[in-house]
């Protein structure tokens, strides 16, 4: 005959009205308690007992209590989970009951979002095989409204045994956290998009600049040039005072023109645009040792590298910078470039920049230091373009920069000038 149990659990402020309004029934039942392995044996060999119940609210309240889902697992040897216990935090983060979960373990299964579910799987077997911690991340999909919650397991290996491989662990809900990651690197991304697009912009407008001063003000500063030579030819033999000062204006027109010139090769160096990007290293590391006195020897692996005008644009200005931060810090005697295409096979070609000197270097404080926009503007050029950057340095041993990128060809015609 079925029996109908009663499962009471009084609170301290309920245990004295509990006990008055029981007290006429006490008679009639048989209680037992157990806490041991020894009095459970005893008590089931004394007598069928018309109800068990095994009581772990004590042992487990403070687990209930936690913001997640404190959790025993097993895997048998069939691949099947099991949850021989849940708390109470199963219902908030699963919105389900622990007898639920426990007496329909499959449940869980099918929560698990499809494009994590292979992880899941991978990272439990990944421990079960090698008896090591699991951590897992992944999406999960609550019916009936396909709500999406992002959770993280962790559980410590236990043990393997004919029963299956055991493990505790808890489960916390991380979407709020995870959206914010999600959206921090969205955000990321997007300045990344708005600072190429800026660097883009900038390099148009230095074109168009470097057109302009180079069609106009170049010619200009020409026929003027012509224009005072015209009139020095005619000036009268015996006016000395008046040829000194067309002499010295056409000195001003040349210092004005090389002024010019050298305005231009700043905003749109011209030779990148004739000769290609391997010309235009070997003219400007002409230039800075010129400037400076320290010797710039380029090694190239060949006369013309076929890349991008983006990517040629972005190895010379990375190019410029490191040359501008040697100059200013470094305090170098020599200083090495090479620029080489490198090929792994015929799909993957690339286009590596290294630049070493040997001067004073810096450590990793130096490179953080507020206001460092040189090495940032550099790490951040050739990241908008998937390429690789490596800085090595230290004190008194120098520092070497090696950019790498795989080439891509021009596909478009971007907008060029002749220097002329």
């Amino acid at each position: 005959m079925p029996a109908n149990v009663l499962h009471i659990k009084p609170s301290a402020e309920f245990a004295h009205e509990a006990i008055e309004l029981l007290a006429s029934r006490l008679a009639t039942v048989t209680h037992r308690s157990v806490t041991d392995a020894s009095a459970l044996n005893d008590a089931l060999t004394e007598q069928p007992w018309d109800a068990i119940l095994c009581d772990q609210s004590d042992r487990n309240s403070f687990l209930d209590s936690l913001p997640g889902m404190a959790c025993q697992i097993r895997l048998d040897e069939q691949g099947q989970l099991h949850f021989p216990y849940v708390s109470e935090g199963c219902f908030d983060l699963l919105g389900l009951t622990p007898p639920e979960i426990e007496f329909n373990p499959k449940i869980w299964i099918s929560y698990l979002h499809p494009d994590d579910s292979a992880l899941f799987h991978k990272s439990m077997q990944l421990s079960a095989n090698n008896a090591m911690p699991w951590n897992w991340e992944g999406r999960i999909i609550l019916p009936p409204q396909g709500e999406i919650k992002w959770v993280n397991l962790r559980a410590k290996y236990r043990k393997t045994d004919d029963m299956g491989t055991h493990w505790k662990g808890f489960m916390v809900n991380i979407t709020q956290n995870k959206q914010a990651g999600i959206e921090l690197k969205h955000s990321r991304q997007r300045l990344r998009e708005l600072s190429s697009h800026i660097e883009n912009i900038k390099e148009e407008e230095r074109t168009r600049i470097a057109r302009e001063i180079h069609d106009e003000i170049g010619v200009l500063l020409t026929a003027l040039k012509m224009d005072l030579a015209w009139l020095t030819q005619r000036l009268p033999a015996g006016e000395l005072a008046l040829k000194e000062k067309s002499q010295g204006m056409a000195r001003l027109l040349d210092t004005a023109g090389v002024a010019a010139n050298n305005l231009v090769h700043s905003l749109r160096p011209g030779s990148l645009d004739c000769f290609g990007i391997v010309a235009a290293i070997e003219i400007e590391a002409t230039e800075f040792t010129k400037r400076t006195g320290i010797p710039c020897k380029v090694v190239k692996s060949s006369d013309n590298i076929d890349i991008s005008d983006e990517q040629s644009i972005t190895l010379f200005r990375v190019f410029q910078e490191t040359l501008n931060n040697i100059m200013k810090h470094a305090s170098a005697r020599r200083v090495q470039v090479q620029i080489i295409k490198s090929e792994i096979d015929t799909d993957n070609k690339y286009v590596e920049l290294i630049v070493s000197d040997d001067g004073c270097g810096f450590d990793e404080t130096a490179r953080n230091k507020p206001r460092s926009f040189g090495l940032r503007g550099i790490k951040e050029r050739i990241r908008q373009l998937g390429g690789k950057l490596s800085i090595t340095s230290r004190p008194g041993k120098g520092t070497k920069i090696a950019v790498r990128l795989l080439i891509k060809h021009q596909t478009t015609e971007s907008p060029q000038f002749n220097p002329g």
